[in-house]
């Protein structure tokens, strides 16, 4: 605030609340966040209609949220509601800043990823004695769901990319009726937040015994897992790494230059954060990032695809794994 000399902040962003304050307050309408060099305050804005539940009088929006009339206010203004910002004297779009600031990851925000990491080890536990021809993707969606529940003893969001053989080849998405097959590839990527904070990671399974040219391609896909983790530290730009690394891929028939995707990005309270690892992106590695790496091949050859996927966190010397979980096809 100070360096873009705004007088105060405000967000509607339930998340970036929480991680001002330790409240989360998610609803509608939003709960408002102001902070101000003497602190934090979140209001309530109580609806006055069902239909149009933030509009009010002008007059009345104002005196509800306190500003100052010659206040200079950083709005996080890809969350705040137009309706909102329009009573403010002036406003400046605070977004980039705060998804700059969210980079770097305190040590209780680390544990909270390590938290969602556990329940991914619990799924993937499950899935392997679950996976086998004839099962649904439905079934083994199911027994994961199970699992991690009754870890968190309550119900919790359960995400990822549930799908299966051919299936997977170009994307992924909620789990289908599909029967597993023999020979398939099963590659679940998995994105829980039990305490709005995001762990995600990816293994792949093999539906009987992996042929050898499956066993060939996941032998590279972890080789260039390693390189990323080999090439990235503080200050070097994240497209050289994406470049290397599509280009190692690319560079052998196996994959058939089917390495479509980015490879990885930066996880926190939201599940993609700075820095993004595409291709076009301007971005170095700082240290204290919290990313995710995953590089992928697929092909009809393959019966789907193999993706790996770890969380690191960016240090001085090289790359910290949050993650311990085996990475074979083999169940």
């Amino acid at each position: 605030m100070e360096e873009n000399r705004w007088d105060l902040f405000l967000t509607t962003d339930p998340r970036t609340t929480y991680w001002l304050t330790g409240e989360y307050r998610e609803g509608s309408p939003p709960a408002v966040c102001v902070l101000e060099p003497a602190g934090e305050r979140i209001i309530e804005l109580g609806p006055p209609s069902i239909d149009h539940p933030i509009e009010y009088p002008e007059r009345e929006l104002a005196s509800r949220m306190r500003v100052p009339p010659a206040a200079r206010c950083g709005v996080e203004r890809r969350a705040v509601p137009g309706v909102i910002e329009a009573v403010l004297p002036s406003s400046f779009d605070a977004s980039e800043t705060v998804l700059a600031l969210r980079r770097r990851k305190e040590a209780d925000e680390i544990a909270q990823i390590r938290a969602a990491l556990e329940y991914c080890k619990i799924a993937y536990d499950a899935a392997r004695e679950m996976i086998a021809p004839g099962v649904t993707e439905v079934d083994v969606y199911n027994a994961m769901h199970a699992a991690v529940t009754r870890k968190a003893g309550t119900a919790i969001t359960f995400a990822g990319d549930f799908a299966s053989g051919v299936r997977a080849i170009r994307g992924g998405g909620p789990p289908a009726g599909r029967r597993l097959e023999p020979e398939d590839l099963y590659i679940l990527d998995l994105f829980p937040a039990p305490a709005y904070y995001f762990g995600d990671t990816c293994r792949t399974f093999a539906v009987g015994e992996p042929s050898d040219l499956q066993q060939r391609a996941w032998e590279l896909v972890c080789e260039a897992l390693r390189l990323a983790e080999s090439l990235i530290r503080p200050g070097v730009p994240v497209k050289r790494v994406y470049r290397q690394v599509k280009e190692f891929l690319d560079s052998h028939e196996i994959a058939e230059k089917s390495f479509w995707h980015h490879l990885g990005h930066g996880i926190g309270h939201r599940g993609h954060e700075a820095p993004r690892i595409v291709p076009g992106s301007d971005e170095v590695f700082e240290a204290g990032d919290v990313i995710a790496i995953e590089p992928g091949v697929y092909s009809d050859a393959l019966r789907g695809g193999i993706r790996i996927e770890d969380n690191y966190i960016v240090g001085g010397n090289g790359l910290e794994n949050l993650f311990d979980y085996p990475k074979e096809l083999k169940r």
